[in-house]
């Protein structure tokens, strides 16, 4: 058995424990079946479900490492012989054992109402569906603190409540997807279930695909997890992973497009531009999440460079953080978009496409330059308020000064000509960039002696 796994479930899964969940849960269901008004036990046992494995599980997964660095016995662990494999497994599911022992009695409820009422199929596929959102929950919420940890960041109480958010914030993310074809979620979400959904031009059965996504989306969560533990073991992780996820997001996001021929601006856009858009987008929303998360060390970009400049390209790629390698692929989509609207002659979509791609570079600039002047963890807050500020308060000083044209230094417009934003974003870009390399470039200040 897993060790670090056998450890965690001995000191959660005391009887006394199981014995206090057991009769509180039964309590409760025998409190739901005798009044009126509850929904009966199966309702009950879905909120319970939620609090327990949800709720609180995320909490617990959250807290299975940055607990044992509060405790400093992380890095005894650390040195351990224990693969990255063995200890994520033995982290994520032992710290969360009592929960998961919770759910599963909440579980049981669930499932004998659904046999009674709807048959086994939906039995199933609602057990399905359980079991991911607990698990995209508890592996968000843990692969956010073992990113934490590998900045260095702190162990704090509310440190911990922010890791536990990002779990929740999956799982509200997988409730809404599921509502899409789930009728009781759909009805709190004031909307009519569908039973079909339209995925690169073929309708297929909603609750089928939607099953398939999440637990397509809980496998990649998982392998986060492990590709995090192995950096905090000091192994090196290669970029096919990496890869292999930009090239699934890019092809399942891109399927979409029949979602956007109805949206103002894109109507006269074909398949092929809606799906390069929508794939080039989901991948650079990628690249800002993850160059906000990734360390900016100068003394790693700088060995970057050199290899580069060395022509060792086979070394310098297999280095590349994650953002470089979203931002590489987001703006190859873009050009390739951008290539395809020049052919199909519509040049004011072309113009507006080339300054995305000049607004996005800059963006990147900025964040890198932020991280790379602070010495504290102050340079991402400090980006993310120039990124405030460039997109709402100076358009909306300009805007509110009537001064409509101004915002051509901010947004990507379809201009008169259609050169001038795209000429403007680069430029800016530009700027960026060169302030960016040349404080890279700089040697670091050293600390004045005491």
């Amino acid at each position: 058995m897993n060790p670090e796994l056998e450890r965690n479930v001995w000191l959660e899964l005391t009887p006394r424990r199981l014995l206090v969940m057991t009769m509180v849960l039964a309590l409760a269901f025998f409190a739901a079946a005798v009044t009126a008004g509850t929904g009966g036990p199966a309702e009950t046992a879905r909120w319970a479900y939620y609090i327990i494995v949800v709720i609180w599980g995320s909490r617990n997964a959250a807290r299975s490492v940055v607990g044992e660095i509060r405790d400093h016995t992380w890095d005894t662990q650390r040195l351990s012989s224990l693969p990255a494999g063995t200890m994520m497994w033995g982290k994520l599911f032992g710290a969360t054992s009592y929960n998961w022992f919770g759910g599963v009695l909440c579980l049981a409820v669930i499932l004998a109402s659904l046999i009674g009422h709807s048959g086994v199929l939906v039995a199933i596929i609602e057990l399905v569906y359980y079991l991911s959102i607990g698990m995209i929950a508890q592996s968000v919420a843990l692969l956010a603190s073992l990113m934490a940890a590998g900045r260095r960041q702190g162990h704090s109480q509310f440190e911990v409540f922010l890791y536990q958010g990002a779990g929740m914030v999956a799982a509200i993310a997988v409730y809404a997807i599921w509502s899409v074809a789930d009728p009781a979620g759909s009805i709190l979400l004031h909307h009519a279930p569908t039973d079909f959904i339209v995925w690169w031009g073929r309708s297929l059965d909603a609750r089928g695909f939607l099953l398939i996504s999440l637990a397509l989306f809980a496998a990649w969560t998982l392998t986060a997890c492990y590709r995090e533990m192995r950096i905090e073991l000091q192994m090196r992780n290669g970029p096919l992973v990496w890869l292999a996820f930009l090239l699934f997001i890019g092809v399942y996001v891109a399927g979409f497009d029949a979602w956007l021929s109805g949206y103002p601006y894109l109507t006269d856009l074909d398949a092929v531009a809606r799906r390069l858009l929508l794939a080039g987008s989901a991948l650079a929303a990628l690249s800002y999440v993850m160059v906000f998360l990734e360390p900016k060390n100068r003394v790693q970009y700088r060995w970057l460079a050199g290899r580069f400049g060395a022509f060792e390209l086979g070394t310098g790629l297999s280095r590349l953080q994650s953002w470089m390698m979203s931002y590489l692929a987001a703006v190859a989509l873009g050009v390739v978009l951008v290539a395809w609207l020049g052919l199909n002659r519509q040049l004011g979509g072309q113009g507006a496409v080339g300054a995305m791609l000049g607004f996005f570079t800059r963006d990147m600039a900025i964040v890198v330059l932020a991280g790379t002047l602070s010495r504290r963890r102050t340079g991402d807050f400090a980006a993310a308020a120039i990124l405030f500020m460039l997109y709402v308060l100076l358009p909306a000083i300009i805007g509110g000064l009537n001064y409509g044209a101004g915002t051509l230094l901010f947004f990507p417009r379809i201009s008169d000509p259609v050169w001038l934003s795209p000429t403007v974003a680069w430029a800016e870009a530009a700027v960026a960039w060169a302030m960016t390399i040349s404080s890279i470039a700089l040697p670091e200040r050293q600390p004045a002696a005491t």
